[in-house]
């Protein structure tokens, strides 16, 4: 699958997926809106029956004081006030329980009904702005009570008496109904980074499989042209050396078995990179370290570069060991920096200036390999020590290597309890840093 197309089923997964989040949370909030004014209109219920109740109470002190003969008892009509708690039955017995408060000039006080209904809307956490409506038999409104709302939510009109009514419109904010969703909003937030977190990791996933691939496809080929060339060469020596008139020229025959076996060491180097890499990856690589002289294994690399190489080599060297040996392995070691030295050579013009400097510290010891060739860019810094990863400039000037080189290094310097560090920039060189505990 292309990249492209990843990425476009990717994006149209994040669409749908917001889609049908926003569809949810639509359906939730609709939901909560239906039960918030369910519960403003309970509310609604309750405040009117409170402020009957306290008509009663009023009534019934009056009705004593006017008849201290008479045992008037307002429970006896089926309602109770608010010292007992009330039944909030709107009946005809009420009915007549107001009919008689009138006669005594107790009537609905929409003001009172106004404090009562807005300390229950503040007790449930409602804090909506409402309009009281108070209309008599005609349905002409002849008192209002609250603030000056035409639009919103209108509660059940419900009756007070001889036909008249109340009802009221309350603003039902949006903020207070997510509010109240808010475990819901929570929970749904949370699936959304979970199923896009997901999302992400498997698109990374792909894609890093899908470099890999091409990375371990570029690998195989590389590894085919390097390995190509060198048994080219040998089956060519091994046909050269069957031809009887070679065996009358010993010099001759010299030069190319010296050939045969340089192709061979070669590919020997390259497969003991691949194993060494493997075993480190395994974590099966076994340091069989000694005390080395530095100078000497430099020295040897120096000469064996000088002879191969068809490019002019300046080599310059300065040591400052303070008379100290390094404790390692001298093969991995000298692979390393052999390494280090062969990637100098091959990522530089003609001629190559090439500066190896040691210096050794209390604790640490460092090995520069300077050179004066292309550099390396700040992005492939980045990546340069992984398995399989060349540079971009590498690739432009179609040098060949298949991208263990610089992975094999640090792998072997990290395996000895060092690191490897590089500095460098584009058309000056590049400066490789081997530092090792002492």
């Amino acid at each position: 699958m292309k990249r492209s197309n990843l990425l476009l089923i990717f994006a149209l997964a994040l669409i749908c997926l917001f889609s049908l989040q926003i569809f949810w949370l639509y359906y939730a909030y609709q939901l909560h809106l239906i039960r918030t004014e369910e519960s403003i209109n309970t509310i609604f219920q309750q405040a009117i029956e409170k402020e009957m109740d306290q008509r009663y109470v009023e009534f019934e002190e009056k009705a004593k004081k006017n008849f201290p003969s008479t045992n008037i008892r307002v429970d006896s009509f089926n309602v109770m006030n608010n010292k007992t708690g009330s039944k909030g039955v709107v009946s005809q017995q009420m009915n007549i329980v107001q009919q008689i408060m009138s006669e005594y000039n107790i009537r609905f006080s929409i003001n009172g009904f106004d404090s009562i209904f807005h300390l229950l809307l503040q007790s449930n956490h409602y804090p909506f702005r409402y309009q009281i409506n108070y209309m008599d038999s005609t349905g002409r409104i002849i008192e209002t009570a609250g603030l000056n709302i035409s639009n919103g939510f209108k509660t059940n009109v419900l009756p007070i008496i001889n036909g008249e009514k109340t009802y009221a419109i309350v603003q039902i904010s949006a903020p207070v109904i997510f509010k109240n969703m808010l475990v819901v909003l929570s929970v749904s937030i949370l699936i959304v980074i979970f199923i896009i977190a997901c999302l992400i990791y498997e698109v990374k996933m792909f894609l890093n499989q899908h470099h890999l691939i091409r990375l371990r496809e570029n690998f195989a080929q590389a590894l085919i042209h390097d390995m190509k060339t060198p048994l080219a060469t040998i089956q060519s020596v091994l046909i050269q050396l069957e031809n009887e008139n070679i065996n009358i020229n010993p010099d001759m025959r010299k030069k190319f078995s010296a050939i045969a076996i340089n192709q061979t060491l070669n590919l020997q180097a390259i497969v003991n990179q691949i194993l060494t890499l493997a075993y480190i990856e395994k974590k099966q690589l076994s340091l069989n370290k000694q005390l080395i002289d530095l100078p000497e294994m430099i020295g040897s690399l120096i000469d064996k570069f000088t002879v191969k190489s068809n490019k002019t080599l300046v080599f310059q060297t300065n040591y400052e060991l303070k008379n100290r040996k390094i404790y390692a392995d001298p093969f991995y070691l000298n692979n390393a920096i052999s390494n280090l030295i062969d990637n100098a050579i091959k990522y530089s013009g003609d001629p190559v200036q090439i500066d190896i400097l040691c210096f050794a510290g209390e604790k640490q010891l460092e090995i520069h390999i300077k050179d004066n060739g292309f550099g390396i860019s700040s992005n492939d810094q980045l990546k340069i020590f992984k398995q399989f990863e060349r540079g971009a400039e590498i690739k432009r000037n179609r040098i060949s290597g298949f991208g263990i080189g610089l992975s094999y290094v640090q792998q072997v310097i990290e395996a000895h309890g060092g690191i490897v560090t590089v500095l460098s920039q584009e058309g000056i060189g590049s400066d490789f840093i081997i530092t090792l505990p002492i």
